[in-house]
């Protein structure tokens, strides 16, 4: 595959500040008035399907943080990753574009290449303090120690982009998946070995080596500066302790903050303490640490809501959590509810995802709301709500302003939202994979599994399920929704194009 530059220029920060719309002059006088400009904390889960909480009917999980606050935020219960795997997602939610135009097509391919503008740079020039906690995956955090074991045994320095090169001031991250309890050492046998346990098959071992292996992955926070020490507990809360520590450091110091702060839960390998394997003692083993793992997640969620609370800062904080894409097709603990298909596939189950925003100060909760919104939004919804212009020079969004939906002024999105990306089980080439398509409006939803060979046509708002094909008797639909989706992909694909010439 082709490779980027990845040398983040200082020509682009400075036409950030002094020529676009983010200007340094606007940004010297939010200073001043920092008390009332809102905080932004984005949550992400990894894996976690539609089904995978208790608001959404799941009768099994235990999840009364996220109930309580989908019952006192806003529930966006039509609410889609960008992708159907997470690296292609987490990329979208970053820059507010389809990962396709710059070259993050697959989970662990490519990287986050230097041209592109991040949320966190865009505030970061506008004074605010920004900090990266937990799984990032679009880009090596290190040009020499080899991180992900989708690879071979050697770092690939063309794809270094870590959080530090993107406009993040402190980082607590690591580059892919980590277990989910005692993050740094694993019971059983090395990845992909014959021994390795995508769910753990017995209770949790606490400091205890003995039959596993040491994790290849590190948490990093700076360029060179990875977190060699023993690491004990529930990864969630260990994301959640630096996260916390960073948002109470910047709210003493009265500045305005951006916490991303995603989960490695609940993606595999999946483990829980013997503890929060108890209230599902009834469950398979595997069962036990998989829904243990996600309350434990839970936990830390409803820890953040209480913290942002008893310190004031709850009414004046935007927290959007929302998942990286359908639930893991490695096991059968998990839910996409009534959707069909899961992680990889974009039919509904492997798109739709669980999601939340709350911000007490401006938008009323006890909503659900079903309008179509996508990770894509989170970009340009955000800058919106913090009244900062996109930057001069700003890339072509696919995400849309839905600030308004959200305010009650609008009642749908604009646009369309557009999804390609590689079919699961066909081994990726930049150039030559085999791709599905699908194109969703506020009602139908227009679908290809096989390269754009056939096309299949689903109602939505009757047929959430995608139980019936109509393409047969609406091919006017099907003739607008696919030129549509034509005309888009080919922009990306000139996107992608030209990102990888500079």
């Amino acid at each position: 595959m082709s490779t980027f530059p990845h040398i983040k220029p200082l020509i682009h920060l400075i036409t950030l500040i002094s020529l676009g719309g983010i200007s340094s002059v606007n940004a010297l006088e939010n200073n001043t008035q920092t008390n009332d400009r809102p905080n932004v904390i984005l949550l992400m889960s990894d894996d976690q399907g539609w089904g995978d909480v208790a608001y959404n009917g799941n009768k099994v999980i235990h999840t009364p943080s996220l109930d309580k606050m989908a019952q006192e935020a806003v529930q966006l219960d039509r609410f889609y990753a960008a992708a159907p795997v997470c690296s292609p997602t987490r990329g979208s939610v970053l820059t507010g574009r389809h990962p396709f135009r710059y070259g993050i097509e697959w989970a662990g391919v490519g990287h986050l290449p230097a041209n592109e503008i991040t949320i966190a740079e865009a505030l970061s020039v506008n004074g605010y303090a920004t900090g990266h906690f937990g799984k990032w995956h679009v880009g090596e955090l290190s040009k020499t120690v080899n991180q992900s074991y989708f690879k071979g045994d050697l770092a690939e320095p063309e794809h270094y982009s870590p959080p530090w090169e993107n406009g993040f001031d402190e980082s607590f991250s690591t580059e892919s998946m980590m277990p989910t309890y005692n993050p740094y050492y694993y019971l059983g046998g090395d990845y992909g070995s014959k021994d390795y346990r995508h769910l753990q098959t017995e209770p949790t071992s606490i400091g205890q080596k003995e039959g596993g292996f040491r994790w290849r992955d590190y948490y990093w926070t700076g360029p060179g500066q990875l977190v060699d020490e023993w690491l004990a507990g529930d990864d969630s809360q260990i994301v959640m302790d630096r996260a916390i520590k960073f948002i109470d450091k910047n709210s003493q110091d009265q500045k305005p903050f951006l916490a991303v702060v995603w989960f490695h839960t609940p993606h595999t390998p999946l483990v829980a303490s013997n503890e929060d394997r108890q209230r599902y003692k009834n469950l398979p083993i595997e069962g036990q640490h998989f829904y243990g793992a996600v309350t434990a997640m839970d936990r830390q969620i409803g820890r953040l809501r209480e913290y942002l609370k008893a310190n004031n800062l709850s009414d004046n904080t935007i927290v959007w959590f929302k998942s990286d894409n359908g639930p893991s097709y490695i096991h059968d603990f998990n839910s996409s509810g009534p959707f069909a298909g899961k992680k990889a596939t974009l039919k509904e189950g492997g798109i739709r995802v669980p999601a939340i925003i709350e911000w007490p100060a401006k938008l009323a909760g006890g909503q659900k709301l079903a309008t179509a919104m996508s990770t894509v939004d989170v970009y340009p919804t955000i800058l919106s709500a913090l009244n900062i212009k996109l930057p001069l020079g700003q890339p072509t969004l696919d995400g849309e302003n839905v600030l308004p939906i959200l305010l009650g002024q609008q009642k749908d999105r604009q646009h369309a939202i557009g999804f390609q990306s590689p079919m699961r089980g066909v081994k990726y080439d930049a150039d030559n994979t085999r791709l599905q398509y699908a194109w969703s409006d506020k009602r139908y939803k227009l679908y290809s599994e096989d390269n754009g060979k056939t096309w299949q046509l689903f109602d939505l708002l009757n047929d959430r399920s995608e139980t019936t094909d109509i393409a047969s008797s609406h091919q006017k639909i099907v003739k607008e929704m696919k030129q549509a989706l034509l005309q888009w992909t080919a922009q990306t694909k000139q996107d992608a194009k030209d990102a990888y010439t500079k």
